[in-house]
């Protein structure tokens, strides 16, 4: 790309740098960032899933089960093998449109830019920072005297020889300290330019990410998720059973928007695509496990999900997958205490364990696995 001339106000104009956009190299030689992006979430599903129903069948971590085998056994409406069909389906239609997309945007990540995008937030700091003066003014300060006090301080305190408050004046101050610029932009700009870049930014995409996916989650889950609800004991593979016109809407419609709105990288799309997965199986695992981060998260976590599982909760809790944001504004989060919540969990288990003792089951026993 040819070299471009941006006029900022310290003199001389910044010539932004040239560049050349390269593809970026692969995570996996045989396999294209894109195709694995839309490879790892499914792997992830079931990897996660075979790791908790490993855990059923072992019978390990009991004490942190939220429910009993037996009420796995008596209270879900859906079998097993409609749950794998309904999910693999999912899957499979999941993984075709995001091919036919990415056939149709091409796309792939490019890189060789980064200098060039760093001067230009360089440039938009620089511009921000001629606001400084006139606000302090708004405030009754006058920015010329703090500037040349700061100045004569800093100069005759033989304690600060790194001046650390001239950063402070050269903002305050737009033509001072000009010798210390570079191209155009003091160093400080071009520091803060990079952090704007390198973390901001890409926090800035996710957070879009997150907010449109949980709004998108919420709605079109107080109005269209009853089909998964057949799985009143939620277990980690059910976590995406739908109708595959549930599945599409709320999804695939879904994520597709929170990637195309927040302008994520296929590196990106990666990492927030595989994290959500996991993150959906968690909340449907069964297990309250202390170690577990995915349950650090903040509220949303497996309990809290689980409570929207139950007949008594269907009506609460409805949000997924990172906040509880929207739950709490339209003030849908369930009321119930938690002594409240533990005694209707408790009082399933007991009617479960009499339900299969009265048909010559093995209940009270609770040593049952699950799948």
């Amino acid at each position: 790309m040819a070299n471009e001339t941006l006029g900022v106000h310290s003199p001389p104009s910044y010539i932004l740098p040239s560049y050349t956009l390269r593809p970026v190299p692969r995570l996996v030689p045989w396999l294209s960032d894109f195709h694995l992006s839309l490879a790892l979430p499914v792997a992830a599903y079931w990897f996660m899933s075979l790791v908790f129903w490993y855990i059923d069948k072992k019978n390990y971590f009991f004490r942190y089960r939220i429910h009993i085998p037996e009420e796995f056994k008596q209270r879900n409406r859906v079998t097993v093998a409609e749950v794998l069909r309904s999910v693999l389906l999912q899957q499979a239609i999941q993984t075709a449109l995001g091919l036919f997309l990415g056939y149709v945007t091409q796309a792939g990540d490019q890189y060789r830019s980064e200098e060039y995008d760093i001067a230009v937030w360089a440039h938009r700091v620089h511009r921000a920072k001629d606001a400084v003066p006139w606000i302090l003014t708004l405030v009754g300060i006058d920015a010329d005297t703090l500037s040349r006090n700061l100045d004569v301080y800093t100069t005759s305190s033989a304690l600060f020889t790194e001046k650390p408050f001239t950063y402070f004046s050269s903002i305050i101050h737009p033509y001072l300290g000009v010798g210390s610029l570079t191209h155009g932009f003091a160093p400080w700009e071009i520091q803060v330019a990079k952090a704007i870049y390198w973390v901001f930014e890409p926090a800035a995409r996710f957070g879009i990410a997150v907010f449109f996916s949980d709004s998108w989650q919420y709605f079109w889950h107080r109005n269209l998720h009853a089909h998964h609800h057949k799985i009143y004991i939620p277990y980690a593979f059910g976590a995406f059973y739908n109708t595959l016109a549930e599945a599409f809407i709320i999804d695939t419609i879904g994520t597709t928007l929170s990637l195309m709105l927040s302008g994520l990288t296929i590196r990106q799309t990666m990492c927030f695509s595989t994290v959500s997965v996991m993150k959906g199986v968690d909340d449907h695992c069964g297990y309250r496990l202390p170690w577990d981060p995915l349950q650090w998260l903040g509220e949303q976590d497996t309990r809290f999900h689980d409570v929207h599982h139950q007949s008594w909760g269907i009506k609460s809790n409805y949000s997924q997958l990172y906040t509880t944001f929207w739950d709490h504004v339209c003030g849908t989060v369930c009321e119930k205490s938690e002594g409240e919540i533990e005694n209707l969990y408790e009082k399933g288990r007991v009617l479960a364990r009499e339900r299969a003792m009265a048909e010559g089951g093995e209940g009270g026993s609770g040593r049952e696995t699950n799948l």
